[in-house]
């Protein structure tokens, strides 16, 4: 677990990571790059002297992970990529200080659009409904799969799908700590959860499968080539619901 001191840090880059975010939702339109939007993240990284820090575990040249309607997740922001009216566009993102190397971790997913696409707006108001069941679960004394439960069974009576290959984790000073945490389980099993702890929720939606395909060992599609959607929080544990971090 982070020391108080640490905690303070991690906040700090929390808020970096929020203002990075919430300058490329305003950025991101019809027509918009995928490296443009990288651009504008490097950018903002280099003022708040920050590093993202994909580019020091994977060797990933770029500050984003940009992903498109059926690849969920890990998709380059290249050069080729230009968003169109209704895409659903992914933006996975983690931030390192320099100084305590203290990393947050976020995701979050969004429609391109200049006229509303109802079925994949339900869809993705469907996330939005299990985050709320779950920062009622995610508090100490619970088990790291009560947290799951709750989301699973809101999704899946939705008619959507929980993929089961990907998990959360605990982060602090290395971005994927212990405990690994899988978007399903039963009640009651699982790591406990202790107040102090930071970790990162991210439960990933199938429109219509939870069948996926995993090129090179790193990008992720939906196999039936439907939609998917990823959100991502870094949550510190308490006796109450969690704080979220970003």
């Amino acid at each position: 677990m982070l020391n108080e001191k640490e905690l303070q840090i991690l906040r700090e880059n929390g808020k970096i990571h929020t203002d990075i975010f919430q300058a490329i939702k305003q950025f991101i339109q019809i027509w918009t790059r995928a490296s443009e939007v990288d651009a504008l993240a490097l950018k903002m990284c280099q003022e708040y002297w920050v590093l993202s820090a994909f580019t020091w575990v994977y060797n990933y040249k770029y500050t984003l992970q940009t992903s498109v309607n059926d690849i969920v997740v890990h998709w380059r922001p290249l050069d080729t990529i230009i968003f169109k009216e209704w895409d659903v566009v992914t933006i996975d993102f983690w931030v390192k200080d320099k100084k305590y190397w203290i990393c947050t971790d976020a995701a979050f997913t969004m429609i391109v659009w200049k006229d509303k696409h109802p079925k994949k707006e339900q869809f993705l108001e469907v996330w939005k409904k299990a985050l709320k069941k779950w920062l009622k679960e995610a508090r100490a004394g619970k088990r790291v799969w009560d947290i799951w439960f709750a989301i699973q069974t809101y999704v899946e009576k939705s008619g959507y799908h929980i993929i089961k290959d990907l998990t959360g984790h605990g982060i602090g000073k290395w971005l994927h700590e212990e405990p690994y945490i899988y978007n399903y389980g039963a009640p009651w099993t699982g790591a406990l959860l202790k107040a102090g702890m930071t970790l990162c929720i991210e439960p990933i939606l199938w429109y219509s499968s939870w069948e996926i395909i995993d090129k090179w060992n790193w990008e992720i599609y939906v196999a039936d080539g439907s939609i998917g959607c990823q959100y991502e929080h870094t949550i510190l544990i308490t006796d109450e619901e969690p704080e979220i971090i970003v």
